[in-house]
């Protein structure tokens, strides 16, 4: 299966291609590097050194004798999606390719707009890309479960049962966002919905926790082929920023007061999770 990942330069985005390369399928992916650049912005670094795309490349086709077919550009400019659908020709795509940060987008209006306007537009570039040249491409979108917020009540798979005043229906769970960053996924889930809708396109969207982890089996010990580790305040997600703190013996910070209870995905989890959603597509329309 041509599988095309949006992000492929990022934490998920770069082990992601290994794991499915070794699955046997044919990987190609974008990106700007923009995670580097929001995380040298933040005035940090990867603690675990990463090599530049070149580097990286030629330690792909190294490990796994095959060729990773890399786009260096731009996926809010719908010309250049367009581009790589046509010559890609992919099966399914998985979009990494969203700022993941919550503290990032609170920043300021700027930094909320950028958040905001790169997370929708790239994602409707990529279901109008699909509709248009690959309609029977598989959406595997990265969604999280900080989209329905903390409610007091269980949270279902995507819909519920309601009945109010003698009536019943089957609706999507509330959202609850706590960020300019999760209302950005929100919207982004609202738009895919809509388009399986209208389309009859058909997609996955993967409402994921926490991840934490720097290895994967695939990366057999090449330095190249490492993924990144952030522990900034805005890009160092809990566990990993933890582990960093412990190791440099500097006291941890957890959010607010402590008391959130989160679930937490190693890195090796999320992968088998990321290549069995593209490789067991839902119906279409669904």
């Amino acid at each position: 299966m041509r599988v095309f990942i949006a992000g492929v330069d990022g934490y998920l985005g770069w082990p992601l291609a290994q794991y499915l390369t070794a699955r046997g399928h044919e990987v190609g992916g974008a990106d700007t590097f923009f995670r580097r650049q929001w995380v040298e912005e933040m005035g940090s670094w990867s603690a675990v050194p990463i090599s530049d795309i070149k580097q990286r490349l030629i330690g792909f086709n190294k490990r796994f004798d095959k060729e990773l077919r890399f786009w260096p550009w731009d996926l809010r400019e719908y010309a250049n999606v367009e581009k790589i659908f046509h010559e890609f020709q992919p099966e399914a795509v998985v979009h990494l390719g969203e700022c993941p940060s919550a503290p990032y987008s609170m920043i300021d209006v700027h930094h909320t707009v950028f958040v905001q306007t790169n997370n929708i537009t790239s994602t409707l570039n990529l279901v109008y890309a699909i509709r248009d040249i690959r309609p029977e491409a598989h959406l595997v979108k990265l969604g999280t479960m900080g989209e329905y917020g903390t409610p007091p009540v269980d949270i279902p798979e995507g819909f519920f049962e309601v009945e109010f005043r003698g009536r019943k229906a089957r609706l999507p769970f509330p959202r609850l966002a706590g960020s300019w960053y999760h209302w950005s996924k929100v919207h982004g889930s609202n738009n895919i919905m809509f388009a399986c809708k209208i389309w009859d396109l058909r997609s996955t969207d993967v409402m994921q926790g926490v991840v934490f982890g720097t290895r994967i089996d695939e990366m057999d010990g090449d330095k190249r082929l490492l993924t990144r580790v952030d522990f900034d305040q805005a890009f160092g997600t809990a566990i990993n920023r933890f582990c960093c703190q412990a190791v440099i013996h500097h006291p941890l910070t957890p959010f607010g007061k402590g008391r959130q209870i989160r679930g937490f995905l190693p890195l090796r989890d999320t992968m088998q999770c990321l290549s069995l959603a593209p490789e067991n597509p839902p119906q279409i329309a669904e």
